[in-house]
């Protein structure tokens, strides 16, 4: 397969860090999924999760640091996953907000209080 390196489309380095000439992405200008609107009645559950990062690449869910599961959630019962402190069960066909916070103490300081997705509050 032959693989074309066009420079002007990289837009990451290799380490994962963004090219320092990128633009900005401007939230002003992305326009809504059409058909796609929040709920409008209330939450039939509300999830709280305190979000640190506590080293380059260790993420913490409520005190349990995540892990991959050896064999991938997407295959099913044989993923070790289902049993992971972090993978969290919600109810089927139910609306559900997803509050997450960032710890204080957390190497991430970006800090949102509610999940865009689910109630399109920020």
């Amino acid at each position: 397969m032959s693989v074309v390196n066009d420079p002007a489309s990289v837009w990451m380095l290799t380490n994962g860090s963004a090219k320092g000439d990128i633009a900005a992405l401007n939230p002003s200008l992305l326009s809504p999924f059409d058909g796609n609107k929040p709920p409008t009645n209330a939450a039939d559950l509300t999830k709280s999760f305190a979000i640190s990062q506590t080293g380059v690449t260790e993420w913490v869910i409520d005190g349990y640091p995540f892990a991959e599961p050896k064999t991938p959630i997407l295959l099913g019962n044989i993923s070790d996953g289902w049993q992971a402190n972090t993978t969290v069960y919600m109810p089927f066909n139910s609306t559900i907000d997803i509050i997450m916070t960032i710890s204080k103490d957390s190497m991430d300081t970006v800090s949102y209080s509610r999940c865009m997705c689910c109630c399109g509050d920020t």
